[in-house]
């Protein structure tokens, strides 16, 4: 069964995933997180390139979905449609109204989508530049409609790179609203964010981003010019100039070498609003989404 035919039948409003046993949900300790953090296994192998928490679940995309998704800890299928090639990142919205909005984006053709037909195509600006395009997606109930946050994620340029004259570029946020099944006029308010600059010369891509109150929570993540080492992750508050406020939440630092040797690339709000919930890329081994309160 579809998204969208579960929403006909359940008005979306009372949207329920019934997933099965929470067998899942066990062995949160294998990798030996760190206080108060969780661990949701998986019982498929996917790429998680964006994670967004529904009742029941967490809805996931990675590199290679054109036409379904998984939703974790027990693998129930969500259907695409429209397809969208490489999604990059997935966003759910719940209304005071007790509407739904799925929202994905996809980093090829710059397209962000909804289950209903809406749809956006973004200009030349965000388009992919030597491994560097769209990434994130944030959606809010705002003042009678969707507000939609979305990041291209910059950071050092490919190694093989020879196009752009810098080496690196910040992080930019689009502004948007959003009508289901019908899209999107296009950004009202864009801006580039004010990233801080680590002293061992690393630059800071941003993968994801959630709403904070008016402001936006940005996931920073550090690489070398050569894309080896990710030695920097973290949560980083910005207003909507792109100007950090409040201190960073360093997880290298709070989780140490638990966070070591994973490429973050997803984050959303769980449903409870108190705890985040990130997904690191991977195509193989062991992938788990992970739980932790924020602030914590």
């Amino acid at each position: 069964m579809t998204v969208t035919s579960l929403c006909r039948l359940l008005n979306c409003g009372a949207f329920l995933l019934s997933l099965g046993s929470a067998h899942a949900w066990a062995d949160s300790t294998a990798l030996m997180a760190p206080a108060g953090v969780a661990e949701v296994l998986a019982p498929q192998p996917l790429e998680i390139s964006g994670v967004a928490a529904v009742p029941g679940g967490y809805a996931v995309v990675g590199d290679n979905t054109r036409n379904h998704g998984r939703v974790w800890p027990d693998g129930g299928t969500w259907r695409l449609d429209p397809k969208i090639n490489d999604a990059e990142s997935i966003d759910v919205g719940f209304s005071p109204l007790g509407e739904t909005l799925w929202l994905i984006l996809g980093e090829d053709y710059n397209k962000l989508v909804d289950l209903s037909g809406g749809r956006y195509k973004f200009s030349r600006r965000y388009n992919e530049v030597c491994g560097r395009g769209l990434e994130g997606l944030a959606v809010r109930w705002s003042a009678k409609a969707w507000q939609v946050a979305v990041l291209w994620e910059g950071g050092f340029y490919g190694r093989d790179c020879t196009s752009p004259r810098e080496r690196f570029a910040n992080p930019r946020v689009a502004i948007l609203t959003w009508r289901e099944g019908l899209g999107s006029d296009g950004p009202n308010h864009e801006f580039e964010l004010d990233v801080p600059v680590p002293a061992d010369g690393h630059r800071f891509r941003a993968p994801d981003l959630v709403w904070l109150g008016d402001d936006l929570l940005v996931l920073l993540a550090s690489t070398d010019e050569g894309d080896r080492t990710f030695n920097h992750t973290w949560l980083q508050p910005f207003d909507l100039d792109g100007k950090p406020t409040g201190t960073p939440l360093k997880l290298e630092e709070r989780w140490g070498a638990y966070r070591e040797g994973k490429n973050w690339e997803a984050l959303d709000w769980a449903l409870d609003g108190n705890r985040l919930v990130m997904g690191f890329d991977a195509s193989t081994g062991r992938r788990f989404l992970t739980l932790f309160p924020y602030p914590n």
